[in-house]
């Protein structure tokens, strides 16, 4: 009997115990689902750029496009995505770096042959792009520390081929111009520098590369010019090859920044990076200390060393340091500028195929239409502390303001301006309007020629000294053209960020602007750098900055201020 009470009880502790096994069992299994169920619903994966996504949101855009007509508040944050995992996971997110060789001792040890080949990766994303190099002068030479220095470049890309650049001790060190973080600025900031960039390698004896996490990596933007195709006398890859080390082999933007963080870095004049601050110092003691750093001081032994520092609006500072070295080509104002950009960069594939697009339904030819930028919402173009709609204009480059009311008449108003000063230098040939505000771009090319559009806001056009009358008998007396606003027009440093593709804008008209005859620009740089790119006479400035830094600079130059007095009559 108690044998059998004693087995009984063996049993139905081992039955016990295989319950509560199973019982843990099942509620492992239950934690598991709720923590995926968990991270399923506060993680999505980054947004992808398939054919599907892209024409359902154009096509959404589209729809929208009447809302915006009618001045419905249009917030760009409707795209946004978190900052840390919208970059892709792909070579294509790698980076560049502006950087260039100046007058130095010549370059170190180089075939001086025509060795143009790069990395086979690389160069295969170039091949479908077409030739802009011969916008410029093609008279004019490059001057001969640059035509070096592009050489030694190319031969060392060569000889060191891949990542065999960083890695193989043989090979020359590296100097990075990147734009990870912080208030990199506009495209004529980060790329209106190429010859202080080019300077600054040169004197150090650095290949020189360029890297860009805002918004994306520049290779979607923008890539080296095919050597091979007719028209392009010279390409320099600033492309850096996929290299975890160096920050351009990693699944996520956080990982990339990690490792690109971790490199030395010069002293910079970039707020809101990660590393250090923003140095106060002026640019030429940035440069010089550089140099000196480079080559005698802290960083002479590095292999890769990165910078960021703006110094597009100190021309002078170069210019002297290369009448120093016996340099008679000053390079800002004369046709190497555009000659050194267009060896650099060239539209992506994928730009190049909307710039395509635009000239075929516009019908624009190279240097026989005008260019008429509108910039509405430059901080600088407006009073300090001056409000539209309760809100900030000095704000304005952060969001998409409502188009209406004062502050749409007065952003017409400038339109207005752009239009009659365009026409004191041609009134014969196509005006291409471009502006960062792409209501004020449906309006002017779009709403004013629009009868229907017209006859539904009756109020606005009753008097006939109003800026709509005044806008609607301008489009109608030029040819005003501009591409579909099929994506608001967004500042590449400044925007929320959103879909690669709503950034194509930017680089589009950039070049489009390049190849305008003629160029009218107001307030900021950017079609101000269009037109120095092309090397074009026909310039007209018809708004001045309110205030700034650069508001001496850019007034500066009365030889292409507008005739006012003309322009009312046009």
């Amino acid at each position: 009997m108690g044998r059998q009470k004693r087995q009984t009880k063996d049993v139905n502790s081992m039955q016990g115990r295989t319950n509560t096994v199973l019982l843990m069992f099942a509620l492992f299994i239950f934690m598991t689902g709720l923590c995926n169920l968990f991270l399923g619903f506060f993680y999505s994966p980054p947004p992808t750029s398939s054919s599907t996504s892209t024409s359902t949101r154009h096509s959404n855009s589209r729809n929208s496009s009447s809302n915006r007509h009618h001045g419905t508040f249009h917030n760009q944050q409707r795209h946004a995505v978190d900052s840390s995992t919208a970059f892709t996971q792909h070579h294509d997110d790698q980076y560049n770096d502006n950087q260039n060789h100046v007058k130095q001792v010549n370059p170190p040890d180089a075939n001086h042959e025509n060795n143009n080949s790069f990395d086979h990766q690389l160069k295969a994303a170039t091949t479908t792009t077409k030739a802009h190099q011969f916008i410029t002068d093609p008279n004019h030479k490059l001057p001969q520390w640059i035509t070096n220095y592009f050489e030694w470049h190319a031969s060392m890309r060569s000889k060191f081929p891949g990542d065999e650049i960083f890695t193989n001790p043989d090979a020359p060190p590296v100097l990075i111009r990147k734009c990870l973080e912080g208030l990199c600025g506009g495209l004529h900031d980060r790329l209106g520098q190429l010859p202080m960039d080019l300077y600054l390698a040169n004197q150090t004896k650095r290949m020189l590369f360029i890297a860009w996490l805002k918004p994306y990596s520049i290779e979607h933007f923008l890539v080296p010019p095919d050597a091979s195709l007719e028209g392009n006398e010279y390409s320099l890859d600033w492309q850096m090859p996929p290299y975890q080390k160096y920050g351009t082999k990693c699944a996520k933007r956080k990982h990339c920044l990690r490792h690109f963080v971790a490199l030395p870095q010069l002293d910079g004049n970039v707020v809101g990076q990660r590393k250090g601050t923003a140095s106060d110092k002026p640019v030429p003691q940035l440069i010089e200390e550089s140099i000196y750093n480079l080559t005698e001081g802290i960083y002479k032994n590095e292999k890769a060393v990165t910078f960021e520092i703006l110094g597009h609006l100190q021309e002078g500072y170069l210019e002297e340091k290369l009448r120093e070295l016996g340099e008679t080509d000053m390079i800002h104002n004369t046709p190497s500028f555009g000659k050194i950009f267009l060896s650099f960069f060239t539209p992506s594939p994928s730009v190049q195929a909307v710039i395509d697009q635009v000239n075929e339904e516009l019908g624009l030819v190279s240097k026989r239409y005008t260019a008429v930028h509108c910039r509405v919402r430059h901080p600088f173009g407006y009073r300090k502390a001056q409000k539209f709609n309760g809100i900030y204009a000095g704000k304005a480059d952060r969001y998409i303001p409502e188009f209406i009311g004062d502050f749409k008449d007065t952003m017409v108003g400038t339109a207005i301006n752009a239009i009659k000063c365009a026409a004191t230098k041609n009134a014969q040939d196509k005006m291409y309007f471009m502006s960062d505000m792409s209501d004020l771009i449906d309006y002017v090319a779009f709403n004013l020629t629009d009868t229907n559009y017209v006859s539904s806001h009756p109020e606005w056009f009753e008097d006939e000294k109003s800026v709509n009358v005044t806008a609607k008998n301008l489009v109608t007396r030029y040819e005003v053209v501009a591409r579909e606003q099929n994506t608001p027009n967004l500042h590449i440093d400044k925007a929320v960020l959103t879909d690669v593709e709503d950034y194509y804008g930017a680089f589009v008209d950039l070049f489009l602007g390049i190849h305008a005859g003629c160029v009218a620009y107001g307030i900021g740089f950017y079609a101000a750098f269009a037109a120095k790119i092309s090397g074009t006479k026909c310039v007209v400035k018809y708004a001045n900055e309110l205030y700034g830094g650069s508001k001496e600079k850019v007034t500066s130059d009365k030889s292409i201020r507008c005739n006012y007095k003309l322009a009312a009559n046009m």
